[in-house]
């Protein structure tokens, strides 16, 4: 087995992790957001175990992790939505809109520029959008101490995965799914602690 291997091994038990962290609170709140993260961990722990079985399936690998930053998309939409006032709350549809995408997603994947063009905005978005949220969050005296760090190693893990150029590849990969990982046990630990204060 290669590093890259260990690395998608050691991601699978972080994944499980997470999501045993998250589905323990959505079983007791079935919050819509939560749903949405749990499904985007469960898309990115298929990815993954795709990637172990047969690393040439990178057409179906491409359209899972894209699937799944789809589902953090739809959650943060749908955080937005639960965080205002319900007289000022935009229809539920209108959550699940980015969903959509997954209509024309097959006509990308094979497409390289075109698919990392594609994952890297939905990636600083969705951490950007998050970081924005969660900070508002922290000056609303709100414990959110744990999702910015959690945002933060995200952050670090895509600056450093998009704009790296002193690394190998391989280096790179395992470098970011490290801090990647990190980033994901933070955040859903700071779900996990914020909700049962509630």
């Amino acid at each position: 087995m290669d590093i890259l291997s260990w690395v998608s091994i050691l991601n699978i038990i972080v994944l499980l992790f997470s999501i045993y962290q998250v589905g323990t609170i959505f079983s007791e709140k079935r919050l819509a957001y939560l749903s949405l993260i749990c499904l985007a961990l469960v898309s990115y722990l298929i990815s993954n175990i795709i990637f172990l079985v047969d690393q040439d399936l990178i057409l179906i690998i491409r359209f899972v992790n894209l699937s799944s930053l789809v589902c953090v998309l739809s959650a943060l939409f749908s955080l937005i939505r639960e965080s205002k006032p319900v007289f000022a709350r935009f229809p539920s549809i209108l959550s699940y809109i980015p969903f959509l995408i997954l209509l024309f997603l097959p006509l990308i994947l094979g497409q390289t520029v075109i698919y990392n063009l594609l994952t890297a905005t939905f990636q600083a978005g969705s951490i950007l959008v998050a970081l924005m949220i969660f900070v508002l969050n922290k000056l609303n005296k709100k414990d959110s101490g744990w999702h910015i760090s959690g945002l933060i190693l995200l952050l670090f893990a895509f600056v450093f995965y998009w704009f790296n150029t002193l690394l190998t590849p391989i280096q790179e990969v395992v470098i970011t799914e490290l801090v990647l990982l990190s980033g994901i046990v933070l955040l859903t630990t700071g779900i996990r602690k914020s909700h049962f204060k509630l």
